[in-house]
């Protein structure tokens, strides 16, 4: 087959990206264009030079019908790599990746939740990986404007995550309806091909002929190659020659139909019926089937006349050679036939016991009354698809069910919760209401009041809440909505003081329930935000985690994990690490086993603050830079935006200990630069503090104070003030350096009272070591300081205490003194992996007249803490692929990261790292 004519330059882009697949850089290609331009033509050329190549190739093709089946297109490219094999090869292929991802889509099909749909996702992301491991993978998705939502969801998915994997994704549409949705999101980060239409000379080599008939062909069909030939082959039927003069007159009289008639006008009633028949049933449709539908009784002689005329193509199923024909075919049906042939469908497809979703595609272009379980059919393939995230197709399905069963307040509930997940909260609330009313349940009442919510905001959900709260007896319905209206308190600054009252009536709990952990774990968070003792929000907290529980209760919900998240920074606040190690390394199990990026970060996010509390910089910095990478690819919802936040908190502490202020300073840059525009959230006001500790660390006095007031003006205004990230401390450091000793001295004495309020010892040492600076009774305060963090887990602050008070001692020329609490700190410090506080207080033995060790960065000290942690994961015998499914990353970067590490140890390879790392 030759080149397409005039697709020299796509076809040429086409090749760079098979090319640049082949290097490991991956590629993706939309080749966008209205029917008939040549898309699908490019979609083969590009298999045919990938297949040259030596490329691994999966294919599917989007269709109308199916567009309304969970995952289809994505069934699709997995079956039919299995579908041509049987016996032992097929079940070598499913024991592999193509089987993996089938256990994915079935696993994902019994969870609505969004959560799980991150996590299929995630899995069908490594089946990508897998299948490009051995050579280099071709994905071709041709009439993707067809394909169902969550198949669409995970070509973006996969095309953010691309870039170092030898994978070229080509996906061939339609131009979208609007610039939203999937499809346009694709378009953004692709290169996109634009076929044009030919010109006349390029028809002038494609049909030849007469230049004016030629000219009426351009005209006529604009220079699409598709309606080119469906009118030459109409003209060739009216026997009107190409190289006559007066065939162009004849042209311009072929109407809209010329589709339909060019290709079926002329064909037997059977073979057209039977062409209706597959149209409406769509692609892959069984022969036998479409027989039955169409009333055709010589199948062989009606699929004999199809394929002759270049209508269908015949194999295991029937397909038509073009989309547009198949269209052509639907509209001259027109809606009534449609209509009739979509029930007959319906109707034999659950007599043999088809699947729920492939019944109800057609159901919903059928009569009402087609089947008399159709509202539960609907139900069924609507569960499905909420579980692969098609929330607005589940909701027309559900729609539709309603309509079949309008009493029936079951259906309207579910109908009310998947409009609230398309963002419908004006049909959503009423649904929910008509609902709640046929069945008084708490979750429909707080699910209206989550409408509600959508519709006018938490304050009106409030009061909705508390109306439907007040008419209710006590009991565990009453606890739900009493769980439901605190969190859409804590959505409220004017409402704290309300919500605080409210939850603090529940801190006697047992936590036995999720509704009691929900109430439990928001009153920790109230707690530490509040400044309550410590020791009562560690039991509440503890309570509210029930040992792995409320972790359990957040499975379905990335809400409900952040929810978790915070009970357990509480209680780490309050300096139970012990409880919270437990119940990170349960977390970490569980995300291991089967989690999404979001949830890894998550679980990232509880380490580095546990590690931080306790003194451990390394882990801090490994934990940081992995919640970043695993997240540098999902879209900046509130939460995705929270943990980037965190992590790039603690990764300017890891980067700041280690001296490094350009790295800390690179890290918030980042970050301000990409959610310059985002919604504030509480993590985004902790930033503060760490901008006023890069601009010490750089000697800009006035700019940190600037920054510590501006995170006290953001506390301020949502009544909190928790001493766990104090904007005080930078404040009253830049205050000595501007030269107010008596600003410091107040600020560093109002730290002190809070962190005495709160009562944890890691504050109150801290704060007490703050005072010493702007204070004249040092040492004294500096010995307080220490012995208090003596009780503390966080060793860091306990060396900077020991460090402090050995220079005060040092000054105050008492030198013996001060020799063992400068090694105390020097050792330390080491330990947990302070560059600067290490140099430090070797300077100031140096200063003694000691000779400590000075840190020489060699050999293993010489690796990034990511680096350690992929060379001590590389030593235990764990493959590339095992590291990076753990770090959630891609075996790429493992092998990258593995490269620099034996580089760095001098070594030849992971045999040695063992040895090395000793």
């Amino acid at each position: 087959m030759r080149e397409p004519l005039e697709r020299d330059g796509e076809i040429a882009h086409l090749r760079e990206a098979l090319d640049a697949a082949t290097r490991g850089e991956g590629r993706v290609v939309v080749i966008e264009g209205r029917a008939g331009i040549g898309k699908t033509r490019l979609v083969h050329e590009c298999r045919e030079l990938a297949k040259d190549r030596g490329f691994g190739r999966l294919q599917a093709v989007g269709d109308g019908l199916e567009s309304a089946m969970a995952w289809g297109v994505v069934r699709q490219m997995v079956e039919r790599s299995v579908s041509r094999y049987s016996g032992e090869i097929r079940e070598k292929i499913l024991a592999g990746p193509s089987g993996a991802a089938l256990r994915a889509l079935d696993d994902a099909a019994l969870d609505q939740s969004e959560a799980e749909l991150a996590r299929t996702l995630h899995s069908l992301w490594w089946v990508a990986v897998d299948l490009s491991s051995t050579r280099p993978l071709l994905i071709t998705v041709d009439d993707a404007h067809w394909a169902d939502h969550s198949s669409s969801q995970f070509l973006v998915y996969l095309s953010r995550r691309i870039a170092d994997l030898p994978i070229a994704l080509v996906v061939a549409t339609r131009p979208p309806a609007d610039n939203s949705g999937p499809l346009a999101q694709l378009s953004v980060s692709a290169g996109r091909l634009l076929p044009r239409p030919l010109t006349a000379e390029a028809l002038t080599a494609l049909v030849g002929g007469h230049p004016a008939v030629v000219a009426a062909l351009h005209a006529a069909s604009g220079g699409n190659p598709f309606l080119t030939g469906v009118l030459v082959d109409e003209l060739a039927a009216l026997a009107l020659p190409l190289d006559d003069a007066s065939t162009a007159e004849k042209v311009g009289t072929l109407g809209p139909s010329t589709v339909f008639r060019a290709t079926l006008g002329r064909l037997p009633a059977p073979a057209v019926a039977l062409a209706g028949a597959v149209a409406v049933l769509g692609s892959h449709a069984d022969p036998w089937q479409a027989a039955e539908l169409a009333g055709v009784d010589d199948l062989p002689a009606a699929v004999e006349a199809l394929t002759t005329a270049n209508v269908l193509v015949t194999g295991e199923h029937l397909e038509y050679v073009h989309p547009v024909v198949r269209e052509a075919v639907l509209t001259d049906l027109g809606p009534i036939a449609r209509a009739s042939l979509h029930a007959k469908a319906a109707k034999a497809l659950w007599d043999r016991h088809a699947p729920a979703d492939r019944v109800a595609a057609h159901l919903v272009h059928a009569p009402q009354g087609t089947l008399p379980n159709a509202a539960e059919v609907l139900r069924k393939a609507a569960s499905a698809l909420l579980s692969a995230g098609d929330a607005r197709t589940a909701a027309a399905h559900l729609t539709r069910a309603v309509d079949e069963r309008p009493d029936d307040p079951g259906l309207r509930a579910e109908l009310g919760r998947a409009l609230l997940r398309t963002g419908d909260a004006v049909n959503a609330h009423r649904h929910l209401k008509t609902a709640a009313q046929g069945l008084p349940d708490a979750e429909l009442v707080a699910a209206a009041a989550s409408a509600t919510a959508a519709l006018e905001g938490p304050a009106a959900a409030i009061t909705e809440l508390t109306e439907a709260i007040a008419a209710r007896p006590d009991g565990e319905s009453r606890l739900h909505l009493e769980a439901r209206l605190a969190v859409f308190r804590s959505f409220l600054p004017d409402q704290r003081r309300t919500a605080s009252a409210h939850l603090s009536a529940y801190a006697g709990l047992a936590g036995s329930t999720p509704d009691e952990r929900t109430l439990l774990g928001l009153l920790a968070q109230m707690g530490r935000y509040e400044v309550r003792p410590h020791d009562e929000v560690a039991a509440i907290a503890t309570r509210a985690l029930a040992n792995g529980a409320y972790l359990d209760d957040a499975t379905g919900s990335t809400d409900a994990m952040v929810a978790w998240l915070v009970a357990l920074l509480a209680l780490m606040a309050a300096d139970g690490v012990d409880t919270a190690r437990h119940e990170i390394e349960c977390a970490r199990r569980k995300v291991r086993r089967h989690g999404s990026p979001t949830e890894f970060a998550m679980v990232a996010n509880a380490s580095l603050f546990l590690h931080w509390r306790t003194g451990n910089m390394q882990v801090v910095e490994a934990e940081a830079e992995g919640a970043l990478a695993a997240v540098a690819h999902e879209d900046p919802v509130s939460e995705v935006i929270s943990l980037r936040a965190t992590s790039t908190h603690f990764a300017v502490y890891a980067a700041l200990e280690r001296g490094d202020v350009a790295a800390a300073e690179a890290f918030v840059t980042a970050f301000d630069t990409r959610h310059a525009d985002a919604r504030l959230t509480m993590p985004m006001i902790w930033l503060h503090e760490v901008r006023a500790l890069v601009a010490l660390a750089e000697g800009d006095a006035r700019r940190a104070m600037s920054e510590a007031y501006r995170q006290r003006d953001a506390m301020h205004q949502v009544h909190v003030d928790p001493p766990t990230i104090p904007w005080r401390g930078p404040a009253a450091k830049a205050a000595l350096q501007l030269g107010r000793p008596e600003l410091a001295l107040e600020l560093a004495t109002e730290q002190l009272d809070v962190a005495r309020r709160w009562g944890a010892a890691t504050e109150v040492g801290a704060a007490l070591r703050l005072l010493a600076h702007a204070s004249t009774d040092r040492v004294d305060l500096l010995t307080e300081s220490v012995a208090v963090l003596e009780n503390s887990p966080a060793r860091l602050e306990l060396a900077r205490s020991l460090a402090d008070l050995g220079e005060a001692l040092r000054v105050a020329r008492r030198r013996t003194d001060a020799r063992e609490p400068l090694h105390r700190a020097m050792d330390l410090a080491e330990k947990c992996g302070s560059a600067v506080l290490h140099t430090r207080a070797v300077e100031a033995l140096e200063a003694l007249g000691d000779r400590p060790r000075r840190q020489v960065v060699l050999g293993t000290e010489a690796l990034t803490a990511s680096e350690r942690r992929v060379a001590d994961l590389a030593a235990a015998g764990r493959a590339n692929r095992e590291i990076a499914q753990e770090l959630f990353v891609t075996p790429k970067t493992v092998e990258n990261h593995l490269g620099r590490i034996y580089t760095k140890l001098g070594i030849a390879g992971r045999r040695d790292l063992a040895r090395v790392l000793a």
